[in-house]
Formats: structure tokens, sequence, C-alpha cells
């Protein structure tokens, strides 16, 4: 019983037959053990230690085991398991079970079934099947839209990994009737690029129009020791030496950039320079955006 009891251990505290059976557990043994309250049945080809604590990895590993030995770990479910921001709470367990075969559903689970899943597409979690990043970013669109799934990119991306990886995985997912892939796809655009000139003179507009200080557009900051140039700020106000700039991917997409943006910004901050960053996010709240420099503005002209 030493195999049996290291199963449980790494699983936390379930086993389905199957896995017993190849331990050489009768039916006889589990019976026993059901009878002495050492065991509960959960399922009906799934068993768990009596008393194991009731954690929201056990409720996924459950649906894992108990769905299909094909089934993996998806959507805001594998969201939380990949540590995306904004998902560390995540309660639904959902599951995606490879091809169109029969499986088992466990009551208050979400089962999937999916001809594009393969292999390849997952991971493995302490020992659990999980999509791949990019298959859970098409998850979390499909289920939660545009501004859970830019914040779980942005995590995708702040970890290393590449927008071109991205696009390669979700491409082949963008199938008639699969909810999710064209968002993802759209928002990967996006890091690529800029936000519109048209954006930052709307923003400038308004900041003139609340607080009377007019912003200067791509504004040049050199390093005063060495004439390099440091950025060339989308909008300034060089009098009280605030900034405004976009933020792309181009500085963090590996870790060598984001160093190399660190470093920047380091020296703009030593130079006395207050930068206001804005994303894609920031696209469709302007007003957010504007309450960042009208605090900027009024902090500075205090000083």
């Amino acid at each position: 019983m030493h195999e049996v009891s290291k199963l449980f251990a790494a699983q936390d505290g379930l086993a389905t037959v199957a896995q017993l059976t190849k331990l050489q557990v009768t039916d006889s043994m589990v019976r026993a053990r059901l009878d002495s309250g050492e065991w509960e049945r959960l399922d009906r080809d799934l068993l768990g230690l009596s008393g194991a604590r009731r954690t929201w990895r056990r409720r996924v590993r459950s649906a894992v085991l108990s769905v299909s030995p094909k089934a993996a770990v998806s959507h805001v479910t594998a969201a939380r398991l990949h540590g995306f921001d904004g998902f560390a709470s995540e309660a639904e367990i959902h599951v995606t079970v490879a091809g169109l075969g029969h499986h088992n559903v466990l009551e208050g689970h979400h089962v999937h079934r999916s001809t594009l899943l393969q292999t390849e597409d997952c991971v493995t979690i302490d020992g659990m099947l999980v999509v791949s990043k990019p298959i859970a970013l098409v998850g979390v669109a499909a289920l939660r839209g545009r501004d859970a799934t830019r914040k779980a990119l942005d995590s995708v991306l702040r970890a290393g990994g590449s927008t071109t990886w991205v696009e390669t995985v979700v491409k082949p997912w963008r199938r008639r009737g699969v909810k999710g892939p064209q968002l993802v796809l759209d928002l990967v655009a996006e890091t690529e690029r800029r936000l519109p000139r048209s954006w930052f003179q709307r923003l400038a507009r308004r900041v003139l129009a609340v607080t009377a200080i007019r912003l200067v557009d791509e504004h040049p900051i050199t390093d005063p020791n060495t004439g390099t140039l440091l950025a060339h700020l989308d909008l300034a106000c060089p009098e009280l030496m605030i900034g405004i700039e976009c933020q792309s991917w181009e500085w963090h997409a590996t870790p060598t950039a984001r160093a190399a943006d660190a470093v920047r910004k380091r020296r703009l901050k030593r130079l006395g320079w207050d930068i206001i960053e804005v994303w894609w996010a920031d696209l469709g709240r302007p007003a957010e955006v504007l309450l960042d420099v009208r605090h900027s503005i009024e902090q500075r002209a205090a000083c």
C-alpha cells in the first residue's frame, strides 16, 4: 500500500479506480476501506481520502480525473493555474476533452469538447494536463471578454511570452463556431502598435481645456552628459517636466528589452521627469488618463 499512499499524496488525496487497479488494489480492498471510512467515493470511478482538505486545486484535479483521460484544464481555470493577472481567486472549474468521444461530467464542473485540441497544445502542471497559455487566452476571451483577456495577455508577455508565439498558436483555432481566437489575435495586433496620434491630440486638447496647460507633441529628451536620445515623449509639458508616453511591448517582449526599458526610465527619473504611461487598454478611457495628468500637474505646480 506504500505506492497507493504515494499516489494519493501526489494527487491531492484522489485516485481513480483504474489507477488503483494498476497498483493491484482489488475490489474487496476498496470496499474494506470504504466501509472503514478511510476512503470515500466521490464519483463512480473516483475515490478520495476521507478528511482531505476540499481545496480549489483538489476540485480541479477531481474534474480532470473524473471526466476523461483526455481531459485538460482549460479556460479561466487554466488562467489561474498559469498565474494570469485577475484570476487568483477564480472559482469556476473548466476542462476540455480532446475529440468527441464519451466522457463523464462531474456536477459543478464545466466540460467542453474540442476537435482542435492536441497534446502539443498542453503542458503539465502538478501532474495535470493544462492547455498552454495561448489556448488559455482563447478560453478567457470566450468567457470573459476584452478587458480580462487584455490583462491576461499582458501577464503572458510580462512572463516572457512573445506576441509571435501567441499568434502562431492561436491562429489555427480561428474556426467557425470557436469563440475567442479572433479577440486574442486583435489584442495581439494592438500590442504591436502605438496608440494613434489622434488619441494623443484629443487628450492634449482636453488637458488644455481643463488645466490651461499646453502639451507638446513628440518631445525629445537627451542625456545632458552624453547627448544620447533617451525618449521621444508622445506628449510633454517641458516646463513642469511631465511626459506622457505610450507603452508597447517593444519594451516588454524579452527580458533584455525590459531591462533596457528599466534603465531608460531610471535615467528619465534622475533628470527629474514624471512619466505617465498609457497603454492600448487606455484607448477607451481617456478620462482616467486625464485625471493622472491633472494630478501630476497639480503636484508639480505646487512645488
